[in-house]
C-alpha cells in the first residue's frame, strides 16, 4: 500500500489543539494534574485522515478518583469544555482521553516511549518507569489474551447498529494497532525502538516479515478498507467487511503467537 494513506499532524494546528487542552485540562484539574500527554500517531506520524484518534492520557493525583474512577462532576466538566473541540484540523476523527492513577494501571496498560509522545503538562510519573522486562510481560500477557479480547469484541458488536458500526471498527482498529507493535517487538532487546516507530513503518514490516502468510494478506485488506470507510461511514457493507477483516487479522496474531 502507497503511504499516502498516512500522514503527520500539521506543527500549528496542532498546537492550537495542545493550548485549548491544557487550558481546560488545568481548569477542571488544577494542581491535581501530574502529567497531561499527547500520544501516538500524532506525535511520531502514520495518522489516517478521518480515522485516527488524538490519543491523550492525563495522570491525576489520588484525590480526582473515587470508588467509581474518575469523579463524575469532573467528567461532566471536562467534556462540557472539550466536547466541541474541532481534531479534524489535524486529520484525526475524534478526541479520546483517558484518565488514569498511576498507582492502579491497568495489567494492559502500555507505557508511552520516547518519541511517541509528547507532554502538554507535568511530568511522567515514577510508576511509569518501567524496565525492560516489565514492558516485554505486559505486551506478552496482551498477546496471550487476544482470544479472550476477540470474543469480547465480537459479543459486542452483534446488536450494534449500522450508525454504530464506524466505532466498532474504530475499536477493533485500536486492538490491531498496538498488536501489531507488541507482535514485532516483545522479544526485542529493546522493544522501545519499535514503539517509536509510525503504523506504516510498522505496516510496511510485516508485509515484508510475513509475505507468504495469510497475515500479510489480511493487514493489506484492512488498510485498504480503512482508507474506503474514512471518507464513506455509511457503507455499511464495508463498515462490516472492515471490522471481519480486522478480526481476522487478530486471530492471526494469536495463532502466529503461539506457534513460536
Amino acid at each position: 500500500m502507497s503511504d499516502t494513506l498516512f500522514h503527520t499532524a500539521d506543527e500549528k494546528e496542532l498546537k492550537i489543539i495542545n493550548d485549548s487542552l491544557i487550558e481546560s485540562l488545568t481548569s477542571v484539574f488544577g494542581e491535581s494534574i501530574l502529567c497531561a500527554l499527547i500520544h501516538g500517531s500524532a506525535v511520531k506520524g502514520g495518522m489516517i485522515s478521518g480515522f485516527s484518534d488524538l490519543d491523550v492520557q492525563v495522570f491525576l493525583k489520588e484525590s480526582s478518583f473515587d470508588e467509581f474512577g474518575l469523579e463524575l462532576e469532573k467528567s461532566l466538566a471536562i467534556q462540557k469544555l472539550t466536547g466541541e473541540m474541532d481534531v479534524t484540523t489535524i486529520g484525526a476523527s475524534y478526541l479520546q482521553m483517558y484518565f488514569h492513577n498511576p498507582l492502579e494501571m491497568p495489567e494492559w496498560y502500555t507505557p508511552p516511549v520516547n518519541g511517541s509522545y509528547q507532554i502538554l503538562t507535568g511530568k511522567l510519573p515514577k510508576e511509569l518507569d518501567y524496565n525492560i522486562e516489565n514492558f516485554k510481560h505486559r505486551m506478552r500477557t496482551n498477546l496471550e489474551n487476544l482470544n479472550e479480547t476477540i470474543a469480547h469484541s465480537v459479543r459486542g458488536f452483534t446488536d450494534s447498529s449500522n450508525k454504530t458500526l464506524f466505532r466498532r471498527v474504530r475499536y477493533v482498529a485500536t486492538i490491531v494497532f498496538p498488536t501489531m507493535y507488541s507482535f514485532l517487538s516483545f522479544d526485542a532487546e529493546d522493544p522501545t525502538i519499535n514503539w517509536a516507530k509510525p503504523k506504516n513503518t510498522i505496516y510496511n514490516q510485516f508485509l515484508i516479515d510475513y509475505k507468504d502468510k495469510p497475515l500479510s494478506k489480511y493487514l493489506k485488506d484492512f488498510f485498504m478498507l480503512i482508507a474506503i470507510i474514512s471518507s464513506d461511514r455509511e457503507n455499511y457493507s464495508k463498515l462490516q467487511e472492515t471490522y471481519e477483516t480486522g478480526i481476522k487479522v487478530l486471530k492471526e496474531f494469536y495463532i502466529l503467537y503461539h506457534e513460536l
